[in-house]
């Protein structure tokens, strides 16, 4: 297996610096995927995020994507957020686009861009046919079908993440995107709700962060949806059962759909583990910390020990037949797996 990991800027708690760990892991890492300065990305702008002037952030984004391409690491630029408004099919758009490549493009060899626009998917297709572009897996693209109407804009597919324990979907999006010269990738540790209603609500949220600390607005921590799901003490233990993650233990079995991983990385608190435990295919730890975003804040003073999830959990998810209030598996591999937080082996 191979990953796409996502880049993460510093900030006044590094403790190193980032390239340092792609040194540790480039046999590893195929790809680097990053937001140029303040581009709203499905992330929080990272420049803004970081407490970075956005200048100061690109000379130290630049010199980074320098050694990663220097380690023989593809470079994927991000255009992936889908609230662009009026702007969306405009001439500013274009012209932004355009400068914001050429910029890149005169210091670095980027490989790849990924957004979930098709207007910008075919616009980068007509005006720099040399880059892959790919559909963001915030597009939600789930079906053979959804491929062949895009298939015209995009070289790659991040496919749906709540399709992540439907084996069958994925082999034959698989089987298509080969038949066709296209390739596919999952993304393994999201934190997402399958199948979430609030999720394309969540992505527009979090892509406008720094204007939303701007306005008038709420400062309630509930506001995305999984948060509030997961503090309520009735839903907590279906943390298993509606989870889109991909334990390291399982990544295997997918070998059969793809070889391209893709980790969320951009706001995780510890790289470093998420990639020990992928490229490894093993951890021992707190399930809770794989996954960005992370939830084990609700657990205060449990840990949820991956050690005692059985291998028949995969089993059971890629047979599962969603009736969760009648079968339980999940409910009591969860119960059985969380313990205090001084019992972790």
């Amino acid at each position: 297996m191979k990953f796409s990991l996502g880049y993460q800027y510093p900030d006044e708690d590094s403790f190193e610096r980032f390239p340092q760990i792609l040194s540790d892991y480039k046999e590893h890492i195929e790809e680097l995927y990053f937001a140029p300065g303040n581009e709203p990305s499905g992330r929080s702008p990272a420049a803004a995020s970081s407490g970075l002037e956005e200048e100061e952030a690109f000379s130290i984004l630049l010199e980074d994507l320098k050694e990663a391409s220097g380690m023989g690491i593809k470079l994927n630029m991000l255009f992936n957020a889908n609230c662009l408004g009026a702007k969306c099919i405009s001439r500013d758009l274009e012209k932004h686009l355009s400068t914001t490549l050429e910029r890149y493009l005169k210091e670095l060899p980027i490989h790849g861009v990924t957004t979930c626009s098709p207007f910008i998917a075919k616009y980068l297709k007509k005006e720099f046919p040399f880059l892959k572009i790919r559909a963001s897996v915030n597009m939600k693209i789930g079906t053979v079908e959804a491929m062949e109407y895009a298939g015209e804009y995009f070289d790659s597919f991040c496919l749906q993440r709540d399709l992540n324990y439907r084996m069958d979907r994925l082999r034959s999006m698989a089987q298509w995107a080969e038949k066709n010269g296209k390739s596919v990738m999952l993304l393994a540790n999201s934190g997402c709700l399958r199948n979430c209603f609030a999720q394309t609500f969540h992505d527009n949220l979090v892509a406008h962060l720094a204007q939303v600390f701007r306005e008038d607005c709420r400062r309630d921590p509930h506001v995305i949806f999984c948060r509030d799901f997961y503090a309520k003490e009735e839903h907590r233990c279906e943390y298993l059962a509606h989870s889109t993650l991909i334990r390291p233990e399982d990544l295997f079995h997918y070998r059969q759909i793809t070889n391209h991983i893709k980790l969320a990385t951009r706001t995780h608190f510890n790289i470093r583990m998420v990639l020990e435990a992928y490229t490894t295919g093993s951890f021992t730890g707190n399930l809770f910390d794989l996954s960005e975003p992370c939830h084990g804040i609700f657990y205060r003073g449990k840990v949820l020990d991956n050690i005692r999830i059985p291998q028949e959990y995969f089993k059971r998810r890629i047979s599962c037949s969603e009736n969760c209030r009648e079968c339980r598996f999940c409910y009591e591999t969860f119960e059985n797996a969380l313990i205090d937080c001084e019992e972790l082996r």
